[in-house]
């Protein structure tokens, strides 16, 4: 009886240990895959993978119906984390994510010393049952900082989940949608959210929808910046002094507010260096809808307030009162575009304009073909936008877009224009039967939508743009090199990225980034003064380094030299150029009436040889400038 009383308790404790072994297995699955959640996800578990690396792609459910082979042989690194890719400046490619566990990230962001990229992840929200959705509130963090010289990963803020990409194109209700997360010259970084439901914050940082956050990773600490029961965010611009432009969209303690059948939305808001909240432009009826864009310092420059004129406005806040003047277009204003030469362009209904320096026609016209397929009833040609057309400007060069609605399958045309001599090429040209060369641009939205949006994207003379193969149905990447295209050569000048195909395991790009540019002041700054001819807008001045910016404007004059009487002028800043919109009545009279430049009479620009630059050197002479328009 004895000995059976052993066996007995022989077979229960082995049973028990069998069992309790199972069990950590199980465990040891959900630490591994992901899949169960007998142990979440910790920080931990995710490694970052930056450090050395220069571009970082992004990926998402691809949309063809067909996918490529994936050969996993050549991979890097082994990790399910497939949603972001980098590749080195030796082509080397890797994950820039290693971790056992499911995660989307939505962009890659970094800062402009190039010290930290940010990490935005993708969250599906309303409770998702997804396995990535699931990670991230376990984490309980969207926005992560990675050390970019030891791959250290933290948290931004507890409880905060960022806006989504498709989800911000949708919110900003312009052409050209405006960043997500965006920095200051004091490394303050701000960033728009949804709602954070799904997420544990502190309770001062709680969003009930659209709400816009200031960061500072000195003191690491988060501010909500609006009102979301009375106003929730819908686009944000960082002035480089920390002055912050955004608009949104009007609520009654949560509720949507209408004017005529149509959301409310808010004029142009300016939260200035002491916190106070100016609004810019006065609209009439519901709020400015319009495409808004900045200069680097103080000036905010938008489309019209009127649904009767095409006039552009430039205003800024001096000593609390709002300022304005304003420059006729020819043609409705779509969008307005910032080069990184510092000329400023926009994107009207009939082509793409030079704003300033002002050139009245045309520098790329709308395509012929295109006319008659606009608003007829046939295309949705898009609510804010001529058919799909977008253009990118770098350097010299503007990158667009068209439909070829000559084929069934309507495949795309891209281009390129030289605007130092009006040369084009077509970099992307489909054959007559549209078997070869023969692509749709992949784009956030379908294309009855008003905020379609392509998905292409440039880091320095690369340009990038996603693609859906016409003839295999299959999703693509093409690369363009700008500074080898041959604009006397034949068509098609691009290559197809290939290599990635064994890491984008049949997705397709979501978006691209990469380091930034940085350019050191010249120990000596120079300046030169130009001005186009026939233009009685503007005067631009160009700088070889990034200057003081308050202390060049108070040193800049325009002299009409038979009366010697000082013209007044509204500066606005991109980058390193300084543009000097001429109103000789200073916004100080608001109406469309720019009172610009006489034709034929001379007059006298001058720069002060005081004026600094950033690092406080001094230019050492005057520069003077005569100008007849």
């Amino acid at each position: 009886m004895k000995n059976i009383l052993h066996i007995v308790l022989i077979l229960f404790f082995s049973l028990t240990i069998i069992s309790c072994a199972k069990k950590d297995d199980s465990s040891s699955s959900a630490t591994t895959t992901g899949t169960a959640t007998t142990i979440p996800i910790q920080l931990s578990d995710v490694n970052a993978n930056l450090s050395d690396k220069s571009l970082f792609i992004t990926t998402g459910d691809s949309s063809s119906s067909s996918s490529r082979s994936s050969r996993s042989s050549n991979k890097t690194s082994s990790t399910s984390t497939d949603s972001l890719i980098t590749i080195d400046n030796n082509s080397v490619i890797d994950y820039g994510i290693i971790s056992d566990y499911d995660l989307e990230i939505e962009q890659v962001v970094t800062d402009p010393s190039n010290t930290y990229s940010y990490i935005l992840m993708n969250y599906n929200g309303d409770h998702s049952d997804l396995s990535a959705d699931k990670n991230i509130r376990a984490l309980n963090c969207s926005i992560f900082r990675v050390n970019l010289e030891n791959n250290e990963m933290t948290c931004v803020e507890k409880g905060i989940v960022v806006l989504g990409v498709k989800e911000n194109i949708t919110n900003t209700r312009d052409a050209y949608a405006k960043p997500i997360l965006d920095f200051s010259d004091n490394g303050k970084l701000f960033f728009i959210t949804p709602d954070s439901e799904d997420f544990s914050p502190d309770e001062d940082l709680k969003c009930y929808k659209y709400c816009l956050y200031e960061h500072d990773p000195v003191s690491s600490i988060t501010k909500k910046l609006n009102n979301d029961l009375e106003l929730e965010a819908s686009r944000f611009l960082v002035l480089a002094d920390g002055q912050l432009i955004y608009t949104g969209w009007k609520v009654d303690n949560g509720d949507q507010i209408y004017v005529n059948g149509e959301p409310a939305h808010s004029e142009i808001l300016m939260r200035d260096e002491n916190q106070n909240v100016i609004e810019l432009s006065s609209s009439a009826g519901n709020g400015y809808h319009h495409d808004v864009n900045a200069g680097d310092y103080k000036s905010v420059i938008f489309g019209s307030e009127s649904s009767s004129s095409n006039s552009i406005v430039i205003a800024r806040s001096i000593s609390g009162t709002v300022k304005k003047t304003y420059i006729e277009q020819s043609d409705s204003v779509l969008a307005i575009i910032k080069s990184d030469s510092g000329k400023i362009y926009s994107h009207g209904k009939n082509g793409f304009y030079s704003l300033l320096p002002y050139i009245k026609n045309a520098l790329v016209s709308f395509p012929d073909e295109l006319k008659n397929k606009v608003y007829n009833g046939s295309e949705m040609c898009g609510d804010s936008l001529a058919c799909f057309i977008f253009y990118k400007i770098i350097d010299d060069i503007v990158i667009y877009n068209h439909i070829n609605y000559n084929y069934t399958n309507k495949p795309t045309t891209i281009k390129a224009t030289r605007i130092s001599d009006n040369k084009t090429i077509s970099l992307v040209e489909p054959d007559s039967n549209c078997t070869t060369n023969c692509y749709s641009v992949d784009s956030y939205l379908s294309t009855d939508h008003a905020g379609w949006k392509p998905k292409w994207y440039s880091n320095g003379n690369d340009f990038y743009i996603s693609v859906n193969n016409l003839s295999t149905n299959e999703n693509e990447l093409i690369k363009i090199q700008l500074d080898k295209i041959d604009f006397d050569g034949s068509s098609n000048q691009y290559n197809l990225m290939n290599d990635l195909n064994d890491y984008m395991n049949n997705k397709s790009t979501k978006d691209i980034s990469g380091l930034n540019v940085i350019n050191s002041n010249a120990t000596t700054p120079t300046a030169q003064i130009k001005h186009e001819d026939n233009d009685t807008i503007s005067v631009r001045i160009e700088f070889n380094n990034k200057m003081n910016y308050s202390d060049v404007e108070s040193k800049v004059s325009i002299i009409d030299n038979s009366s010697n009487s000082g013209i007044g002028f509204m500066p606005i800043w991109n980058d390193k150029t300084l543009h000097l919109v001429v109103d000789t009545d200073n916004g100080t009279v608001f109406d469309y009436n720019a009172d610009p430049l006489t034709s034929g009479t001379t007059y006298k620009v001058t720069l002060l040889g005081t004026s600094k630059d950033y690092d406080g050197n001094a230019l050492g002479s005057d520069v003077v400038k005569y100008i007849t328009p």
